[in-house]
């Protein structure tokens, strides 16, 4: 891949198809939805007891039928309204209205949230992309703590101007587990470093970028950690951006300790911190409201400026209003609404306990400090082959590795998530989410019951044959 990925690869693909430098580079690499089509057109059933148990998603799928029912017997086709241009691609006056309720009522905004301050985008990645494009010039960094969602890559480093820049915590001081990820000083040390590391490469940072809850750890940042990574964008001048797309979905957890409760950063004052016009927030549809499909996301921010900047080029990213009134109506109905987080997040605890369960029945370790999104982190490190199980240690954080390294790592993750696919179920690999220490990986809870009974029966099935291999090569 990396001879296709050269200049005399890409040169030969503009000389045959006719196309950018960057399209160019584009064609040379593997296409992710092929495969993913294939695989989610062999998904188990009890019809279809030979498909792929599908565990490495982000979609929550428990109450799509709810979701069906409600739109089926509750919204009505408004020609004038859906069919036509209407009032244009900001977005719906209806759903802006009330998106800026929802912010001001669930999510608890200190200053109130104007519709004015809402734009509709095509899905959370859209409005990251957005925001990347406003806040970066070219080859600037946007600083993301690990481990993160991969598809933040692809929303500020792929297409557009800026840079991820991961902001690692295993070189700072007292560093001892995961938990440290959403501490007050770990974090401000972390960005500090990363923001040197940055200024030594010539590579400008321009905001700092957090999901929280966090994706892929399940967990949500406490007020003072989020006051404590907004002062750190203040003192040096970068817009904080807060992807909350999981916002309604936590949950109880009797086993976690200390775990905060969803705190948005618009309910925080931190005006002796930030600027607030540098505070921007991403939400969407797709996972509180189980909805993907729909592809509706909103930007909120108090920037005028952006916000200018976004409403002249949105035509490009307009948002059918047949989906946006959609999701108006369930944000209007506050009977539904409630009702429905509150059995969303029933299920959510439902799910999460039958996967810690069986990850406990079978010893297996895991972040157990979750409360929210859809998954959880699991460590099968001591399942690596066995030339990564030495560099891992005795399982103490590594330390940074070279590159020969980092690809062994990455090429025993690959190989087991091999293994699991062959063995009929599919999770996620750390490496993905540029995980500091090999051996993470995150499974999904959020399919059928019995899908996710018989997906975890194939992963047991998988371990105990690469344990007992193991034996034997002794």
């Amino acid at each position: 891949m990396a001879s296709l990925n050269s200049d005399d690869g890409v040169d030969k693909a503009i000389a045959k198809y006719g196309i950018s430098r960057d399209a160019a580079q584009k064609s040379l690499q593997d296409v992710p939805w092929g495969p993913l089509e294939k695989i989610l057109a062999n998904l188990w059933s009890p019809d279809n007891p030979d498909g792929l148990v599908f565990l490495g998603g982000g979609e929550n799928p428990l109450l799509h039928e709810e979701v069906a029912t409600y739109i089926r017997e509750n919204f009505t086709i408004n020609p004038s309204d859906h069919l036509a241009y209407s009032v244009g691609p900001l977005g719906s006056p209806r759903l802006r209205k009330a998106l800026a309720e929802f912010f001001n009522t669930d999510f608890k905004a200190r200053e109130h949230v104007l519709p004015s301050e809402v734009i509709v985008l095509p899905g959370v990645i859209s409005v990251l992309e957005t925001l990347s494009w406003a806040i970066c010039n070219e080859n600037e960094g946007i600083i993301v703590p690990v481990p993160f969602y991969p598809g933040f890559q692809s929303s500020v480093g792929e297409r557009l101007r800026g840079k991820l820049v991961p902001a690692t915590f295993q070189h700072v001081e007292g560093y001892q587990n995961l938990d440290d990820v959403f501490e007050p000083r770990m974090n401000r040390e972390a960005l500090e470093g990363a923001l040197r590391n940055s200024e030594q490469e010539g590579v400008k940072v321009r905001a700092v970028l957090i999901s929280n809850p966090h994706n892929p750890l399940g967990r949500c940042y406490p007020a003072e950690t989020l006051e404590e990574i907004a002062r750190f964008c203040g003192r040096h001048s970068l817009h904080l951006i807060c992807d909350e797309v999981f916002a309604m979905s936590v949950y109880q957890n009797p086993r976690g300790t200390d775990l905060a409760s969803f705190t948005s950063v618009l309910s925080l004052d931190l005006s002796d911190y930030i600027d607030q016009q540098f505070v921007h927030v991403a939400y969407g549809m797709g996972k509180d409201f189980c909805a993907n499909g729909l592809r509706v996301g909103a930007l909120r921010s108090k920037n005028e400026g952006l916000i200018a900047a976004v409403s002249n080029i949105c035509i490009n990213k307009w948002v059918p209003y047949l989906a946006q009134d959609t999701w108006a109506k369930m944000l209007e109905d506050r009977n539904f609404l409630d009702a429905f987080v509150a059995k969303n997040r029933k299920l959510l605890r439902k799910h999460c306990g039958i996967l810690t369960e069986f990850l406990d029945q079978h010893n297996i370790p895991y972040c157990a400090n979750m409360n929210a999104g859809i998954f959880v982190w699991v460590d099968f490190g001591r399942y690596l082959n066995r030339e990564s199980q030495d560099s891992r240690g005795s399982g103490e954080p590594t330390t940074k590795a070279l590159p020969s390294d980092v690809r062994v790592h990455q090429d025993s993750e690959n190989d087991l998530t091999k293994r699991f696919f062959n063995s009929g179920v599919m999770i996620s690999s750390g490496s993905s989410y540029s995980a500091e220490e090999l051996g993470w990986f995150r499974i999904s809870f959020t399919v059928e019951e019995q899908a996710l009974h018989v997906g975890l029966q194939r992963l047991l099935k998988c371990l105990k044959e690469i344990k007992a291999e193991d034996k034997s090569s002794i």
